[in-house]
């Protein structure tokens, strides 16, 4: 893949984004222990990536390659060994228990959006997709938390390829530092593991206008059936098609041909779930319950909209993949400050905010860091 090729600003501003996410969860889980423990977490972590920031452009010569791979294997076996040991149970997270529910409700004939979770009320909110991504892990291995570690590697295995030379050990200390990635593999969360495989999926997409017919149209399915596992993807396919239809001028009716395949692998993921109980599809389905259960419909218009305006500051592939992380970022963020006004701090503090969604925005940013290549310093 050809270099993308970012501005230092929109560097810095993804650093200080996933900067600021690490955060907020080093100081809210260990505020749990005390205030003094919350502040001096966050003080010791953005002290330790000052100082990866100081030396970016020599960390390869501290850390090599090989060196990197090494706590990288080490870091994951051990998450995984640990798995073993934690139980999913003890967690005030319930997507693994979401896809349970899912899957059980088919295999017994049930509409599965119609049913929720005895103890909470939450009804499954991803889209069909999601689930079948889900079900291996579920089902055949027997561990959710394999997801995200998966994903992990799945980021790291595609910045070592791509960065290999500049920023591949950066990023792994970036990663195996950030508190919201253990949080996932251990509540057995799957959030990074979907914005993963879409950020890949958008970052596949640099040479649109000439991929070959057979690509063209693989990848207008690929991305049909990978939106089809949360609906916030959205907020990064407008500012593209805009960006493809009026910056590159790729023609309409190819952006419509490719449009028209994706539309079609999308709602094929559905049809098997409509088939159970057409009537109930269109009473409550996941357009439903993810348009309305973390904000109001209308502020979810706004961030749409804001996504479409993002075009404008589109000029080139790089300016996509950042104000797509951006936007996602910005989403969270209106989310959030949606959930202060109605609950106060303790919704940040306690369950009511759920932070974890700004990881959809992680491999984005993350992209965009490790593009940058600093000038090596000799003395």
């Amino acid at each position: 893949m050809s270099p993308i090729n970012y501005s230092k600003n929109q560097v810095l501003w993804a650093i200080l984004m996933f900067v600021t996410v690490n955060a907020l969860f080093y100081f809210k889980y260990a505020y749990r222990l005390s205030l003094i423990a919350g502040i001096v977490s966050v003080i010791i972590y953005v002290g330790f990536i000052a100082l990866l920031l100081l030396y970016w452009g020599n960390i390869r010569r501290f850390i090599p390659n090989k060196a990197a791979i090494g706590l990288i294997i080490l870091s994951m076996v051990a998450c995984a060994v640990a798995l073993c040991f934690v139980p999913k149970e003890q967690f005030r997270v319930d997507r693994w228990e979401i896809v349970e529910l899912f899957w059980d409700s088919v295999k017994q004939g049930l509409y599965p959006y119609s049913q929720t979770i005895a103890e909470s009320g939450n009804p499954p909110g991803a889209m069909p997709f999601y689930f079948l991504l889900c079900y291996p892990f579920q089902y055949l291995i027997g561990e959710m938390g394999y997801m995200p570690v998966l994903a992990i590697l799945i980021w790291l295995s595609y910045t070592y390829i791509r960065h290999k030379k500049d920023s591949f050990s950066l990023i792994t200390l970036l990663m195996l530092s950030s508190f919201p990635l253990y949080w996932e593999i251990f509540t057995r969360s799957t959030i990074f593991f979907n914005a993963v495989l879409f950020a890949l999926f958008v970052l596949s997409l640099k040479n649109f206008g000439s991929m070959p017919n057979r690509l063209f149209y693989l990848s207008a399915i690929v991305g049909g059936l990978l939106f089809s596992t949360r609906n916030v993807f959205v907020l990064t396919l407008v500012p593209w098609g805009l960006y493809v239809l009026f910056v590159e001028k790729v023609p309409f009716i190819r952006c419509f041909k490719w449009a028209i395949c994706f539309v079609a692998a999308f709602a094929a993921s559905f049809l098997p779930v409509i088939l159970i109980n057409p009537s109930e599809f269109f009473t409550q389905n996941a357009f439903i319950i993810q348009g309305s259960f973390l904000m109001p419909f209308a502020l979810v218009l706004v961030f749409v909209l804001l996504s479409a305006a993002a075009f404008l500051l589109c000029k080139r592939f790089a300016d996509v993949v950042f104000y797509g992380g951006g936007i996602l970022f910005i989403t969270i963020v209106g989310y959030g400050v949606y959930h202060l006004f109605a609950n106060g701090i303790q919704a940040y503090l306690d369950a009511q905010m759920d932070i974890s969604y700004f990881l959809f925005a992680f491999p984005f940013l993350l992209e965009v860091i490790a593009d940058y290549k600093p000038a090596i310093k000799t003395h």
